[in-house]
């Protein structure tokens, strides 16, 4: 488990110093006949960032970190990356006849894009969808409620050379301002209120990485 890693880079994703500029697909290339492999990952550290551990400071964080961990295992909660990998690649074969390649069980061991042409060979592009950081935390003004936030980097490589052929920084806070839920609500009947939170950060990857980058 990377707490070390997470709880530090709590405050630099807070900030917003994770960058990846969009890059599109070059509007002349086609995905037609090309074959796509989808990229996986071991499921990432999950931050359940709440006041009280707060107040502790790097002690706070490991404890942050090993709550959202406990929550995600217990209530069965999936990382989003892959609801965005399978329809990113559905879309793909679908609006561009790109030719998916069977499921690899590989789990990519790094997001060097010459790693990842070494861990799925054979295909013409690999779809690297990854989550760079999910958690909930709560409001600033208002301590006893909560939004989530999600990011994750969507690219697509050249499977022989590992070029950038595409990609995209998806930021999303899904909570509505207006009506955020409380902690007990976010975890309430298996955390509905948080997967469905989730989703819906989801959808907009999707719609996202298929608008600015994909152009699907």
């Amino acid at each position: 488990m990377k707490t070390f890693c997470c709880a530090a880079a709590l405050a630099v994703v807070l900030s917003g110093c994770v960058s990846a500029p969009t890059k599109s697909l070059d509007p002349g290339s086609t995905l037609q006949g090309k074959h796509v492999v989808v990229s996986h990952y071991a499921k990432p550290d999950f931050a359940a960032m709440t006041a009280g551990k707060a107040a502790f400071g790097l002690i706070g964080g490991l404890a942050m970190v090993s709550a959202g961990n406990d929550l995600v295992k217990s209530e069965g909660i999936e990382d989003p990356a892959i609801e965005i990998s399978q329809r990113l690649a559905d879309d793909m074969a679908a609006k561009r006849s790109a030719t998916l390649l069977p499921a690899s069980n590989k789990i990519a061991t790094d997001d060097n894009p010459s790693s990842l042409v070494k861990s799925y060979p054979g295909a013409d592009l690999i779809l690297d969808v990854k989550t760079l950081n999910w958690m909930y935390i709560y409001y600033s003004s208002q301590w006893s409620k909560y939004h989530v936030m999600y990011m994750a980097r969507v690219r697509l490589i050249d499977g022989k050379t590992g070029a950038l052929v595409a990609q995209h920084l998806c930021k999303v806070d899904p909570t509505d301002p207006k009506n955020p839920p409380t902690n007990d609500e976010l975890r309430a009947n298996h955390a509905a209120v948080l997967k469905q939170s989730l989703h819906k950060a989801a959808d907009t990857c999707v719609s996202d990485a298929e608008q600015q980058a994909l152009r699907v």
